[in-house]
Protein backbone atom coordinates (compact mmCIF):
# COMPACT_ATOMS: atom_id res chain seq x y z
CA UNK A 1 0.00 0.00 0.00
CA UNK A 2 2.20 2.81 -1.34
CA UNK A 3 1.51 6.40 -0.16
CA UNK A 4 0.97 8.93 -3.30
CA UNK A 5 1.96 12.80 -2.89
CA UNK A 6 0.60 15.40 -3.90
CA UNK A 7 0.88 14.72 -8.20
CA UNK A 8 -1.06 12.22 -8.05
CA UNK A 9 -4.87 13.11 -8.26
CA UNK A 10 -7.99 11.13 -7.29
CA UNK A 11 -11.00 10.53 -9.22
CA UNK A 12 -14.22 10.62 -7.07
CA UNK A 13 -17.35 9.31 -9.15
CA UNK A 14 -20.33 11.48 -7.69
CA UNK A 15 -23.95 10.56 -8.96
CA UNK A 16 -24.23 13.13 -11.56
CA UNK A 17 -20.60 13.93 -12.83
CA UNK A 18 -17.21 13.14 -12.00
CA UNK A 19 -14.33 15.02 -10.32
CA UNK A 20 -10.74 15.21 -9.71
CA UNK A 21 -8.81 16.29 -7.21
CA UNK A 22 -5.59 16.64 -5.89
CA UNK A 23 -4.98 15.94 -2.49
CA UNK A 24 -1.42 16.51 -0.47
CA UNK A 25 -1.16 13.02 -0.20
CA UNK A 26 -3.10 9.86 -0.04
CA UNK A 27 -2.86 5.79 0.54
CA UNK A 28 -3.98 3.62 -2.05
CA UNK A 29 -4.16 -0.42 -1.43
CA UNK A 30 -6.05 -0.99 -4.60
CA UNK A 31 -3.82 0.74 -6.96
CA UNK A 32 -5.37 1.47 -10.52
CA UNK A 33 -3.85 0.50 -13.81
CA UNK A 34 0.00 2.04 -13.70
CA UNK A 35 -1.10 3.74 -17.31
CA UNK A 36 -3.71 5.62 -15.76
CA UNK A 37 -2.87 9.58 -14.73
CA UNK A 38 -5.65 8.99 -11.70
CA UNK A 39 -6.32 6.71 -8.53
CA UNK A 40 -9.74 5.12 -8.01
CA UNK A 41 -9.66 3.57 -4.64
CA UNK A 42 -7.76 6.39 -1.64
CA UNK A 43 -7.93 4.53 1.45
CA UNK A 44 -6.83 7.47 3.57
CA UNK A 45 -6.77 11.28 1.76
CA UNK A 46 -4.59 14.04 3.69
CA UNK A 47 -5.01 17.50 2.75
CA UNK A 48 -3.14 20.88 4.39
CA UNK A 49 -5.82 23.27 5.21
CA UNK A 50 -4.81 26.99 4.87
CA UNK A 51 -6.75 30.66 4.58
CA UNK A 52 -7.53 29.95 1.11
CA UNK A 53 -7.96 25.91 0.82
CA UNK A 54 -10.48 25.92 3.93
CA UNK A 55 -13.82 26.13 2.58
CA UNK A 56 -12.98 23.72 -0.12
CA UNK A 57 -11.13 20.78 2.20
CA UNK A 58 -14.14 21.19 4.73
CA UNK A 59 -17.09 21.49 2.15
CA UNK A 60 -16.81 20.35 -1.52
CA UNK A 61 -13.46 18.25 -1.47
CA UNK A 62 -14.73 16.71 2.13
CA UNK A 63 -17.92 16.05 0.37
CA UNK A 64 -16.73 13.94 -2.75
CA UNK A 65 -14.16 12.49 -0.12
CA UNK A 66 -16.77 10.60 1.83
CA UNK A 67 -18.51 9.55 -1.14
CA UNK A 68 -15.47 6.91 -2.25
CA UNK A 69 -16.41 3.65 -0.91
CA UNK A 70 -12.68 2.31 -0.02
CA UNK A 71 -11.90 5.47 1.69
CA UNK A 72 -11.61 5.15 5.90
CA UNK A 73 -10.26 8.39 6.83
CA UNK A 74 -10.11 11.74 5.52
CA UNK A 75 -7.03 13.72 7.58
CA UNK A 76 -6.80 17.48 7.61
CA UNK A 77 -4.19 19.46 9.13
CA UNK A 78 -3.80 22.85 10.19
CA UNK A 79 -1.36 25.07 9.18
CA UNK A 80 -0.90 27.77 12.10
CA UNK A 81 -0.90 24.97 14.56
CA UNK A 82 -0.53 21.81 15.16
CA UNK A 83 -3.53 19.95 15.08
CA UNK A 84 -5.43 17.71 12.83
CA UNK A 85 -9.35 16.75 12.28
CA UNK A 86 -10.14 13.62 10.84
CA UNK A 87 -13.28 12.31 9.43
CA UNK A 88 -12.66 8.53 9.74
CA UNK A 89 -15.98 5.44 8.40
CA UNK A 90 -17.57 3.81 11.52
CA UNK A 91 -20.82 1.88 11.05
CA UNK A 92 -23.32 4.49 11.27
CA UNK A 93 -21.15 6.76 8.77
CA UNK A 94 -18.26 8.98 9.36
CA UNK A 95 -17.31 10.39 12.70
CA UNK A 96 -15.28 13.54 12.79
CA UNK A 97 -12.61 13.66 15.47
CA UNK A 98 -10.04 16.31 16.78
CA UNK A 99 -6.78 15.91 17.41
CA UNK A 100 -4.31 19.20 19.20
CA UNK A 101 -2.30 17.69 22.18
CA UNK A 102 1.34 18.29 21.43
CA UNK A 103 1.83 14.41 22.42
CA UNK A 104 -1.48 13.17 20.03
CA UNK A 105 -1.34 10.36 17.88
CA UNK A 106 -3.46 9.57 14.77
CA UNK A 107 -4.24 6.16 14.76
CA UNK A 108 -4.51 4.42 11.31
CA UNK A 109 -5.47 0.90 12.01
CA UNK A 110 -6.52 1.07 8.44
CA UNK A 111 -2.96 0.81 7.46
CA UNK A 112 -1.80 -0.69 10.39
CA UNK A 113 0.08 2.47 11.22
CA UNK A 114 0.03 5.55 13.94
CA UNK A 115 0.79 8.98 13.49
CA UNK A 116 2.40 11.28 15.83
CA UNK A 117 1.45 15.04 15.21
CA UNK A 118 4.99 15.36 16.85
CA UNK A 119 6.12 14.09 13.62
CA UNK A 120 3.88 15.38 11.08
CA UNK A 121 4.80 18.90 12.44
CA UNK A 122 8.83 18.27 13.11
CA UNK A 123 11.13 20.98 11.81
CA UNK A 124 7.84 23.09 11.32
CA UNK A 125 8.03 27.16 12.74
CA UNK A 126 5.03 28.55 13.18
CA UNK A 127 4.39 31.80 12.43
CA UNK A 128 2.23 34.33 14.79
CA UNK A 129 -0.76 35.52 13.20
CA UNK A 130 -0.16 39.22 11.99
CA UNK A 131 -2.18 42.17 13.93
CA UNK A 132 -3.45 44.81 11.75
CA UNK A 133 -4.72 46.62 15.07
CA UNK A 134 -1.17 46.90 16.62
Amino acid sequence: MPPYNSDTKIRVKLPTHVRFYYPAASVICDSNSPHDSYQDNPVIVVEVLSDKTRRLDFGEKKDAYLAIPSLSAYLLFEQSIAAATVFRRAEQGFVQESYAEADAVIPLDEVKARLPLSDVYDGVEFVPEYDESQ
